[in-house]
């Protein structure tokens, strides 16, 4: 350090609040922080390449919550895309080096593939009329359904979906832990409603510096 060079000290960030607090309150500063972003993504059982290309490019510009709704309306992809292209691999990969939270809301029939949406996500609801199965078209199932699904089942309940093909209600969906919350279709929103508003919704933090607060108790105690 050159010679007479003067160490600056660092900015005071509570001086405007410390120049004439009230009797009894410490010197804080308040900061306003933003709440999680929301998006939401509808995802058909049978859609064009270059829809299922359009999602991929929408989730990976995502980050806080994404909400997936299933729109399962047929029993499974006739034309195989899933099964066969490398686009759920792509969305595995998306989700787990995204920062994102992924809510899946299945309210239908869900199948095959489709299952690989359910298995990546951190909380799924479903209302009472939703079903969740593997049926036996194998040729009909990505590879990285069943990896997927591991993140939520136990190996053996993966592959007695796998085996059997019969489809499960969501309240049996519940019980093995592939679902996490069931009811009524109003109930699903509700429960969403509560989600956003929760992790969204915009906040107040403050903030105070140590040695303000240990003065301030060491002039209490001392009283």
């Amino acid at each position: 350090m050159a010679a007479g060079a003067r160490i600056l000290e660092p900015e005071d960030l509570l001086s405007e609040a410390r120049s004439g607090p009230a009797d009894g309150k410490l010197p804080v500063t308040k900061a306003d922080i933003p709440g999680m972003t929301c998006m939401t993504l509808e995802v058909p059982s049978v859609q064009s390449k270059d829809a299922w290309n359009s999602f991929l490019q929408l989730l990976s510009l995502a980050d806080g919550i994404v909400i997936l709704r299933m729109a399962d309306d047929a029993a499974h992809d006739q034309e195989g895309y899933l099964a066969k292209s490398p686009l759920l691999a792509e969305v595995y990969e998306i989700v787990e080096s995204r920062p994102m939270f992924i809510v899946c809301v299945c309210k239908g029939p869900v199948r095959a593939s489709l299952m690989t949406f359910v298995g990546i996500s951190q909380l799924v609801v479903a209302t009472s009329e939703a079903t969740f199965g593997l049926p036996k078209y194998r040729h009909d199932l990505h590879p990285m359904t069943s990896i997927a699904l591991k993140k939520r089942l136990m190996e053996k309940a993966v592959r007695r979906l796998e085996l059997v093909g019969d489809p499960i209600d969501a309240n049996e969906a519940q019980r093995l832990g592939m679902v996490d919350f069931v009811g009524s279709e109003v109930d699903v929103e509700n429960e969403l409603s509560r989600l956003i508003y929760r992790n969204c919704s915009p906040s107040s933090q403050y903030f105070m510096y140590k040695s303000d607060l240990v003065k301030a108790m060491r002039e209490r105690e001392e009283a």
